[in-house]
């Protein structure tokens, strides 16, 4: 056979090659067109009932990786007064109530609910007991260097003071450790309200302890007119609603209930009993006698019903001194002032790590606001601040500024 008489077969393996290697890439090239497409049709089909499930189901949109929602249980907040006879200006008019609004964040909302069918009194059930800490820490300044510091808190906070002008401010501040104290118009007459829960408790526990009545009395609620009109009692329960005398002594302090205070009162045999308990502690403004002052807007007032920073301040310091001694006749209210369900001004001044033991007044009347508390800090303390001014946050305001200004003069100690 003559040569070039057949193809050359290395051509036509190299020409089979190309031929096969376009197709392949033919083949993959369309795979490629029909899967992008086919992703494209996928994500559209998905957005649309994404949008369709919006429109159906708007609720329900996110629930699944929102973040945690927060629960917040809404307590009814009473104003709290004692009757204050003869409460008038020299006009003999009284200042109409001045009613506070003030904006609520809240995500949700859970309403506690009371049996108001279920007459009988409940077993009152104790919280956790508080107890003063054993040892408090080593003071780190001299005596000179802190008594340096210690006119400068006063005169800050009388700085303070004069920089309000239109407003009535009292403090008295007193140490449950070294009898160091600061008094500023704390000799005033002022409407302490519901702080006034603080003594008539004290003469209460102290007649228990002494065996006049007992705190497991059962008594029932009559629907009759309460004073000072701010009770969860008589706002809740019928007539024929039956309470513990313990139920009715911590409501008086933690919920600032008037009809509870005005049981416990007539518990202690009224207003002149404890008052001749509370004079053999303090008695520099009489409680049962009218009181002339001038208020923060300077309108000559006069009524009973008063009473003094300086007097509650020692009436605190008594009850401390007192529980120190005997625990056991006071450690009910000392529970109560500890668990107390209205917030002080004082935890936003000294952190809410440093127990607070007080009781609030709130007379929207007369624009009187007051706090008082023990305050077991790095040294136990006696802390009242009253205020006649515009509001209740402002006057909340105000407590937890110069509550600031002693928790940084302990703080400067330390």
């Amino acid at each position: 056979m003559r040569r070039g008489q057949y193809p050359n077969p290395t051509f036509l393996n190299k020409a089979e090659g190309i031929k096969k290697e376009r197709h392949t890439k033919t083949i993959i090239a369309v795979a490629i067109v029909v899967f992008v497409a086919l992703t494209a049709l996928f994500i559209r089909i998905g957005a649309n009932m994404q949008r369709l499930y919006e429109d159906q189901y708007p609720d329900l949109v996110g629930a699944a990786t929102a973040a945690t929602t927060t629960i917040v249980i809404e307590r009814p907040e009473y104003t709290s007064t004692l009757p204050s006879r003869g409460m008038t200006d020299e006009t003999g008019e009284t200042e109409p109530e001045e009613e506070i609004l003030a904006p609520v964040i809240v995500t949700e909302t859970t309403v506690e609910t009371v049996d108001v069918t279920d007459l009988s009194a409940a077993v009152f059930v104790e919280e956790e007991p508080f107890y003063f800490r054993t040892s408090y820490p080593l003071q780190t300044i001299s005596h000179e260097q802190r008594d340096v510091l210690l006119d400068y808190m006063k005169q800050d906070i009388l700085n303070y003071i004069d920089a309000n002008p239109g407003e009535r401010i009292c403090v008295r501040y007193v140490n449950l450790d070294n009898g160091e104290t600061i008094g500023l118009n704390d000799l005033d007459p002022i409407v302490p309200a519901g702080s006034f829960a603080l003594p008539i408790e004290m003469t209460y526990w102290h007649r228990v302890s002494m065996g006049f009545g007992s705190p497991d009395y059962v008594v029932t609620y009559d629907g009759s007119y309460v004073p000072g009109n701010s009770s969860a009692i008589a706002s809740l329960y019928p007539p024929g609603k039956m309470f513990y005398l313990r139920t009715l002594a911590n409501l008086a302090v933690t919920e600032n209930d008037d009809y509870a205070l005005s049981v416990i009162l007539d518990r202690s045999n009224g207003i002149d009993t404890v008052w001749n308990y509370l004079s053999g502690i303090s008695a520099f403004v009489n409680y049962t006698e009218a009181a002339t002052y001038r208020d923060y807007s300077n309108t000559l007032m006069s009524g009973e019903g008063r009473t003094s920073c300086y007097d509650m301040a020692s009436y605190a310091e008594a009850l401390y001194y007192s529980y120190i001694r005997e625990p056991e006749e006071f450690q009910p209210l000392l529970n109560d002032l500890y668990h107390s369900n209205i917030r002080s001004p004082f935890s936003t001044a000294f952190g809410e790590d440093v127990p607070v033991l007080h009781v609030s007044g709130r007379n929207e009347t007369f624009h009187a606001y007051t706090d008082i508390a023990i305050i077991d800090a790095s040294e136990p303390i006696v802390l009242i601040v009253y205020s006649e001014c515009s509001s209740l946050d402002r006057a909340q305001t105000i407590q937890a500024d110069i509550g600031g200004y002693v928790a940084n003069y302990l703080a400067s100690c330390h």
